[in-house]
Parts: structure tokens; sequence; C-alpha cells
């Protein structure tokens, strides 16, 4: 809503502001869901508010600099800003689907998970290595290999990466 918004002439700054409370709405929810889905009770602990605050902040970035690229995007006469925001959202579900999975492994820290490989044709030299791996999920979070994490440590950078982990009775962990 907010970039289609700014999209039909509203203004920079109240799009933009209304953009960054709707991801932190968003990471808060799925970071919280993930919490308590991998099985730990609310509160948080503190190392994993830790790494959503320092998410919130790099994202906070993120918009600002989205921002700044669609400034210039809405001076373009025939610009179809439908399509780019459909392409901005689907990476938006897959940004909160990260927040989701790195809290729901914070909640398992101490648990052994296994990397099993997504369903795309080719893999990524990491998750192809970390494939059948099984370690601790605070293995997996102080290395920054988190499926669909934007930005993880794997080659992929995350960003389309469909692979998972599952706990020792074979139930899958990530989204």
């Amino acid at each position: 809503n907010s970039l289609i918004r700014y999209f039909e002439g509203g203004a920079l700054a109240t799009s933009r502001n209304q953009f960054k409370r709707g991801m932190v709405d968003a990471f808060g929810a799925a970071f919280d869901l993930g919490w308590t889905d991998g099985g730990a009770e609310m509160p948080p602990e503190a190392d994993a508010l830790a790494w959503l605050n320092s998410r919130v902040d790099a994202e906070f970035g993120f918009i600002d600099s989205l921002f700044s690229q669609i400034k210039g995007l809405r001076k373009e006469e025939d610009f179809d800003y439908f399509a780019f925001i459909t392409a901005r959202a689907d990476g938006y579900i897959s940004s909160v689907a990260g927040v989701y999975n790195a809290a729901r492994m914070y909640a398992k820290k101490s648990q052994p998970l296994t990397w099993n490989l997504g369903n795309t044709e080719k893999h990524c030299d990491t998750c192809a290595k970390l494939n059948g791996k099984k370690h601790k999920a605070s293995w997996y979070i102080s290395r920054n290999y988190i499926p669909r994490q934007a930005g993880a440590a794997m080659e992929c950078g995350g960003y389309k990466c469909d692979c998972y982990l599952t706990d020792k009775d074979g139930n899958t962990v990530t989204i």
C-alpha cells in the first residue's frame, strides 16, 4: 500500500515511514510466531532479540534505498509500477519467511538440525555441501546459514533458496 500510494502521488516521507512501520510489524509478528513455533516461551532471549533488531536496522536501510530508487522511477511516463511493486512484494514475503526461520532456529539453538536441499534444479555450492549435514541450530545461526534469509552467508545469498532444516524427528523447522 505504501508503494502504491507513493506512485499514485503520495508524499515520499509519508509513504516511506508507513512502509517502515509495516515492516517492523511484519518482522515482529513473524519473529514472535517463529519463536513460539520453535517451542520457546515468550519473551525471546536477548541474543535472539539482538538479531531481530539488527535485521530491522538493516531493512530500514534497504527501504531508504528503495524509496530513493522509486523517486526517479515515478517520473518515468510509462513505468509499470504495478509490476515493480508485485516483484518487491514477492521479495518481502521471502524476507518475512527468513525472519520466521531465524526465530525458530534461535528457539531451537541447542538442538541438532539437518540441512536438506530444496526442489531447485541447481543448488549453490554452500547448500550442496551442507546437504545431509547435522549441526546445532546455533551453528547455522552463527554462520548465517538460514534458508530463505535475504543476505544469508550461503553462496546463493538465501534469496531464492528453498532448502530447509529438519529436527531429529524429521519435522521441518524452516519454511
